[in-house]
C-alpha cells in the first residue's frame, strides 16, 4: 500500500504544480487514473456487452430448464465459457479502486508528506515552527489548535510524532494560510523549498470535512455554528452530488447490461438480486464516504462517476464483441429444436 500511495502522490503533486490549484489538480488526476484503467475498463465493458448479446440464449436456458436448478446453472456456465465470458469480470475495476481510494486517502488526509514533500523526519521542524509562530500569533494557533481538539502545539508531536498524520491536511491549510511560518529557521535550514498547497476550488475547501450533523440540524431549522455560507453549502453538496452521481452510473449501466438470470438455491427458491441490492448500496456508501471524509475525496468520487459513465457510452458505440446476431439466432434455433425434443 505504501507503494501505492507514493506513486498517488507523485502524481497529485505533479498535477498540483502544473496546475497551481488543488481542485484542478484532482481533476487531472482522475482523468489519469481512469486512463490506467482503461484496459480493465474495455475488458469488463466487452464482457457485459457479450452478456447482452447471449440474453436471448440466456432465456432460452431458463425456460428449458425451468425445474431443473442445478442443470440450470451448470448449462448457463458452459454458455459463460463457450463465449468467454466472465459474469463477475464487472466487479474487478470496483476491486482495484478500492485501494486505490484507500491509498487515496491518505494521499489527501496527509499532504505535508505527499504534496509538500516534507520528509517524515522532519515533521519535527514543522511543529516547531508552528509553536516559533505562536509567540508571534497566538490567536491563530489557539484557532487551529481548538479545530484539531488539542491544547498544546506539543501535543501534535505526541507518540514521537506517529499521531501527525491525523492533523496533516488541517495543519497544511494552516500552513498556507499563514506562509511567513515557512521562514522559521527550523524549516530553512533544511535548504529545501516546500510547495504550500492552496485547497480552495471555487469557493470550496477541499481539505473540510462536510458536516453532516449541522446538515441534519439545518434540516431540523437550526442554524450551524457558523451560520451558512458558499463554503458550507458546496460542502453538503460534495455528498449528496457523490451519492446522486453514483446512482446515475449505476442506473445507466445496469440499463446497458441485461439483468442476469435469477438465481435459485437448493429449495428452489429465489436468490436476492445482487444488481438491485448494489444500486442502492453503492451510492450510500458514495454519499457516506464523502460525508466522513475530506471534500477532496467526495471531489474525486464524482469525477470518477461521471468518467465511468462517459467511458460506457463511448466504449458501447465503438467495442466488437466478436459474437453475430447470426450466431445467437442459430444457437437460439438449436435450443428450441432440443427443447422440444426433450418435451416429446
Amino acid at each position: 500500500m505504501s507503494y501505492i500511495m507514493l506513486a498517488l502522490g507523485w502524481v497529485l503533486k505533479l498535477m498540483y504544480t502544473i496546475s497551481g490549484n488543488y481542485g484542478i489538480a484532482i481533476i487531472f488526476f482522475t482523468i489519469i487514473i481512469k486512463m490506467i484503467l482503461m484496459p480493465l475498463t474495455v475488458k469488463q465493458q466487452k464482457s457485459m456487452l457479450k452478456t447482452q448479446k447471449l440474453q436471448p440464449l440466456l432465456m432460452e436456458i431458463q425456460k428449458k430448464y425451468a425445474n431443473d436448478t442445478e442443470k440450470l446453472n451448470q448449462e448457463t456456465m458452459k454458455l459463460y465459457q463457450k463465449y468467454h465470458v466472465n459474469p463477475m469480470s464487472g466487479c474487478l475495476p470496483m476491486l482495484i479502486q478500492l485501494p486505490i481510494l484507500m491509498a487515496l486517502y491518505w494521499v489527501v488526509k496527509q499532504p505535508i508528506i505527499y504534496i509538500m514533500g516534507v520528509a517524515s523526519e522532519d515533521i519535527w521542524r514543522i511543529v516547531s515552527a508552528i509553536d516559533e509562530w505562536n509567540a508571534v500569533n497566538p490567536d491563530a494557533v489557539s484557532s487551529l489548535l481548538s479545530s484539531m481538539n488539542l491544547d498544546s502545539v506539543a501535543a501534535l508531536g505526541a507518540n514521537e510524532y506517529k499521531s501527525f498524520g491525523q492533523y496533516e491536511i488541517q495543519v497544511a491549510r494552516f500552513l498556507f494560510d499563514n506562509p511567513d511560518i515557512m521562514n522559521s529557521h527550523f524549516i530553512t535550514e533544511t535548504g529545501n523549498t516546500y510547495t504550500l498547497i492552496d485547497f480552495d476550488f471555487c469557493g470550496v475547501d477541499l481539505s473540510a470535512t462536510p458536516d453532516l450533523w449541522g446538515l441534519l440540524g439545518l434540516v431540523l431549522g437550526q442554524l450551524p455554528a457558523g451560520g451558512i455560507n458558499w463554503n458550507t453549502i458546496g460542502l453538503w453538496l460534495i455528498p449528496v452530488i457523490a451519492g446522486g452521481s453514483s446512482y446515475i452510473s449505476s442506473k445507466i449501466t445496469q440499463r446497458m447490461q441485461p439483468a442476469p438470470p435469477p438465481q435459485k438455491d437448493e429449495n428452489g427458491v429465489e436468490k436476492p438480486n445482487t444488481m438491485k441490492t448494489m444500486l442502492i448500496m453503492m451510492p450510500l456508501f458514495s454519499a457516506w464516504i464523502a460525508f466522513t471524509l475530506p471534500a477532496a475525496i467526495g471531489f474525486y468520487w464524482i469525477l470518477s462517476s461521471i468518467i465511468q459513465l462517459l467511458q460506457q457510452i463511448l466504449l458501447n458505440k465503438v467495442i466488437n464483441v466478436g459474437v453475430s446476431d447470426e450466431d445467437i439466432k442459430e444457437e437460439i434455433e438449436n435450443a428450441k429444436k432440443n427443447r422440444k425434443k426433450r418435451k416429446k
